[in-house]
């Protein structure tokens, strides 16, 4: 792959955006796993256009949100999703926007990348709306048990390989 400098940009805006998204849904990218999706679903993380907020919006779980949103937790740890990027390449940047989430935003966030070749991947792809689901206990072994998973630090230099963001 052709390495690619930034141009500095004078917008305000971080020089990664003039990349391509390789998340975004209309690359391919796809939500592969989330530990809850109760109020809004996971993929709208990979939405390519801004969040947009409509005062009078709600769905059976209540407000409806253009984003990710879970239910608050009532145990130990953290939600978390595994998103498989659309395209490969090399990452440059995250855009994590929480607008539109006063008050209500995860105070921190981590992220975490891997290569994983498809055969390691379990079929754990989420199709439909998932609004008002969680996974599964099931599913949840399913992510245990991918070894690839547990390898995040390996070399991705395999032609077969696929980009995941965790």
């Amino acid at each position: 792959m052709a390495n690619r400098s930034a141009v500095k940009l004078n917008s305000g805006q971080p020089d990664f955006v003039q990349f391509n998204n390789l998340v975004c849904e209309t690359a391919g990218g796809k939500v592969i796993f989330a530990t809850d999706e109760w109020f809004a679903p996971a993929r709208n993380l990979l939405k390519k256009e801004p969040a947009e907020f409509l005062a009078s919006a709600f769905t059976e779980f209540g407000k409806w949100m253009d984003g990710w949103e879970t239910r608050r937790k009532r145990i130990p740890g953290h939600d978390w999703c595994i998103v498989q990027l659309g395209v490969p390449g090399v990452i440059h940047g995250f855009d994590v926007d929480t607008s539109f989430f006063t008050g209500n935003y995860a105070p921190s966030i981590s992220i975490q990348a891997a290569c994983l070749d498809g055969l390691s991947v379990p079929s754990l792809v989420l199709e439909g709306d998932r609004t008002g689901m969680a996974a599964s206990e099931s599913q949840f072994e399913a992510v245990a048990q991918t070894a690839s998973l547990r390898e995040l630090g390996r070399d991705c230099t395999s032609d077969n390989a696929e980009a995941w963001i965790l």
